[in-house]
């Protein structure tokens, strides 16, 4: 009986020597599953900015086609890098404007989106080749604006739903990239 106790209690027990052997078996499974896991943590990140402007695109779109009224998805950058965006209604017929946005005569109609400077959102790696959506080669122009919607950044959309032909491109800050195109004629925007 005594010895079957003393075999009990060493097999419940752990040597010193296994114990560092399964330390060491996690410091391995950690240091391979770490950068993964930050690798798709950017990934959802850019994937969901893309989608949080792909959804206020639509919404921006179904907007101007009910109320008959031009609206604008207006996008905004800050001295900091960072960007915002959000919708505005032509509130007097001559488009939508950023001095009526100030002025409240073109009023925002939606929640208001912000993007951290240096955060996935809007911006383009500039160390990588850029294809230019439209297949004719690389990215042209200043690669320092990723929205690239005309001279004022603002893609308006008609009450028959065409729009500002637009590309706005998401970047990671890391190392991917991701674009959505708006169609000028059907107003349609898909991510490429």
């Amino acid at each position: 009986m005594c010895g079957q106790n003393r075999l009990k209690k060493n097999a419940l027990g752990m040597s010193l020597v296994e114990a560092a052997v399964i330390l060491a078996v996690s410091a391995v499974v950690l240091t391979v599953t770490l950068p993964r896991f930050g690798e798709t943590r950017r990934a959802a990140a850019l994937r969901g900015a893309a989608q949080q402007i792909h959804g206020l695109i639509y919404r921006c779109r179904v907007f101007a086609i009910r109320s008959q009224q031009a609206h604008g998805l207006v996008f905004e950058q800050g001295e900091d890098g960072s960007w915002r965006c959000f919708i505005a209604k032509d509130g007097d017929g001559d488009g939508i404007l950023r001095r009526d946005i100030q002025r409240r005569v073109d009023p925002i109609v939606s929640e208001v989106i912000f993007f951290e400077a240096g955060a996935a959102g809007l911006g383009i790696l500039r160390s990588e080749f850029v294809p230019d959506p439209s297949g004719r080669g690389r990215l042209r122009g200043n690669l320092r604006d990723p929205v690239r919607a005309g001279r004022g950044d603002i893609i308006t959309f008609t009450r028959r739903g065409t729009a500002t032909p637009s590309s706005l491109y998401f970047t990671d800050y890391s190392s991917r990239m991701r674009v959505l195109r708006v169609y000028g004629g059907t107003g349609r925007a898909v991510q490429l």
